[in-house]
C-alpha cells in the first residue's frame, strides 16, 4: 500500500504543489483525483468539507499549507534555522495571495462580477511577480537562501494553474521567474511525475491554431500538430466573422498560432517551426532544403487555385480556372516524379512535412475543382492515403468539422 494517499479534485490547483513535493521526496503515494460530479458525495467525508487531504499512518490531514510545510520538512525543503522558516512561509502565503485573487473569479457565477475579479486580478499580477523577481534575483535564482526550497515548488505548481486561468504566459517578462519554473519542472523526479501525469481542465491548452473554418492554409497545420500529438485549440473563424478579427492579427491574416503568451503568423514559418519540432524536417540542411522547395512547390500550384478563388469578375475567373486546369498536370507530373524516385515520399524515402502539405492542399484543390486531381498519379495517390491513415492524422480527419472547402 503507498505510503500517502493525497486526495483532490481531478485539476491542478491546490493539489498540485503537493504532487510536486511528494514526486520530488520520491515517495510512493497515491494520486487520488475525485472528478467535480462525483464531489458532491464524497465532500461531507472531509475533514472540513474541502480537498486537499493527505492519509498516512491511518489518519487524516487537512489544509494545503500545513501538509506542504511537513513534507518541506520531511524532504528538506524548509529553511536551516528559524530565519529561513520564516522566510520560505512568507514567501509561500505571498503566492497563495497571489493565487486568491484569480480563484475568486474562477468561483463567481456572475458574469458581470466575473469579469471584473478576473481584471482585478490581472492588474495586480506584475505587482506580485515584480517582487517574487526582484527576491529571486537577490537570491541567487531562488526564493530563499540560494536553493531550492518549498517556496520555489509552490511557486513553480500555483505559476502553472494561474498561466492556465489567464490563458497566456505571466512570467514572460520576468527572466528569473522564468528559469525558476523551469527549474523546479526539471528536476528529474518532478519532470517524470509532470510527463505521466493526466490531463485536466485546468491545463491550457499547448497551441491555439487560429484559421477560417474552412482546410485550406490552416489545414497543413492542424495535420501537424495532430501529427505530434499536440493538444492543441482549433480555433475556426466563420467568413462573417472575420471583419472583426482582422485588425487584431499580426498582418492582418490568418493562420496565426498562439503559445506562451506569444502569436506567431505565416502559415509556412509555423509548418517549419513544427516541422522540426515533430522530426518531419530532414535529417541534415539538404534534407532542408529540398522539404522547403517541395512545400514551395505545393503553394504555386496552390496559389494559381488561390486566384480562382479571390477573382471577382466572371470572364477572368473562367480565365484563371482554364489556366489553372491546364498547369496542374505540370506540377503533380512532377510530384509524382519526385515521390516514385524516394520510395513513396517526397524526400528522403520517409515521411516529411513535404507530404502533409501536399496532402492537405490536394484535399482542398479536389474539393475546389469537385474532382479527383491525382486519379492518374499513383505514387501521389497512394502518399496521399499513408498520410491521411496515419493513426494521429486519421483521429483528427475523423472529428474534424464539416467546412465549405
Amino acid at each position: 500500500m503507498p505510503t500517502y494517499k493525497l486526495t483532490y479534485l481531478n485539476v491542478t490547483g491546490l493539489g498540485e504543489p503537493l504532487r510536486f513535493l511528494l514526486s520530488y521526496g520520491g515517495a510512493d503515494f497515491e494520486d487520488n483525483r475525485i472528478n467535480f460530479e462525483d464531489w458532491p458525495k464524497h465532500k461531507p467525508k472531509m475533514p472540513m468539507e474541502q480537498v486537499p487531504i493527505l492519509e498516512f499512518d491511518g489518519k487524516i490531514y487537512h489544509q494545503t499549507r500545513a501538509i506542504g510545510r511537513f513534507l518541506a520538512k520531511k524532504y528538506k525543503l524548509y529553511g536551516i534555522d528559524e530565519l529561513q522558516d520564516l522566510e520560505i512561509d512568507l514567501n509561500v502565503d505571498d503566492v497563495e495571495d497571489w493565487r486568491t485573487n484569480f480563484s475568486r473569479f474562477f468561483r463567481e457565477a456572475d458574469e458581470i462580477q466575473k469579469a471584473k475579479l478576473k481584471a482585478f486580478a490581472l492588474e495586480k499580477t506584475p505587482f506580485y511577480l515584480g517582487k517574487f523577481e526582484e527576491r529571486v534575483k537577490k537570491n541567487g535564482g531562488y526564493f530563499v537562501a540560494g536553493k531550492l526550497s518549498w517556496a520555489d515548488v509552490h511557486f513553480a505548481a500555483i505559476a502553472e494553474l494561474i498561466n492556465n486561468f489567464s490563458e497566456k504566459n505571466n512570467l514572460e517578462s520576468y527572466p528569473a521567474l522564468t528559469k525558476l519554473y523551469e527549474t523546479v519542472r526539471s528536476e528529474p523526479k518532478i519532470k517524470a511525475y509532470l510527463e505521466k501525469r493526466p490531463k485536466t481542465v485546468l491545463e491550457m491548452p499547448s497551441y491555439k491554431l487560429t484559421y477560417f473554418n474552412i482546410t485550406a492554409l490552416g489545414e497543413q497545420l492542424r495535420y501537424l500538430l495532430s501529427y505530434g500529438g499536440a493538444d492543441f485549440e482549433d480555433c475556426r473563424i466563420s467568413l462573417e466573422e472575420w471583419p472583426r478579427f482582422k485588425s487584431k492579427m499580426p498582418m492582418e491574416q490568418l493562420p496565426t498560432l498562439e503559445f506562451e503568451g506569444k502569436v506567431y503568423h505565416q502559415g509556412r514559418a509555423i509548418g517549419r517551426y513544427l516541422a522540426k519540432k515533430y522530426n518531419l524536417y530532414g535529417d541534415d540542411e539538404l534534407q532542408a532544403l529540398e522539404i522547403d522547395y517541395n512545400v514551395d512547390d505545393i503553394e504555386d500550384w496552390r496559389a494559381l487555385f488561390a486566384k480562382i478563388f479571390h477573382e471577382t469578375e466572371q470572364s477572368l475567373m473562367a480565365k484563371h480556372k482554364a489556366a489553372v486546369f491546364e498547369r496542374t498536370p505540370f506540377f503533380l507530373g512532377k510530384f509524382e516524379e519526385r515521390v516514385k524516385k524516394n520510395g513513396g515520399y517526397l524526400v528522403g524515402g520517409k515521411l516529411s512535412w513535404a507530404d502533409l502539405h501536399f496532402t492537405g492542399i490536394a484535399e482542398l484543390i479536389n474539393n475546389f475543382t469537385q474532382r479527383n486531381n491525382l486519379e492518374s498519379y499513383p505514387a501521389l495517390k497512394k502518399l496521399y492515403e499513408t498520410v491521411r491513415t496515419e493513426p494521429k492524422i486519421k483521429a483528427y480527419l475523423d472529428k474534424r468539422p464539416k467546412t465549405a472547402l
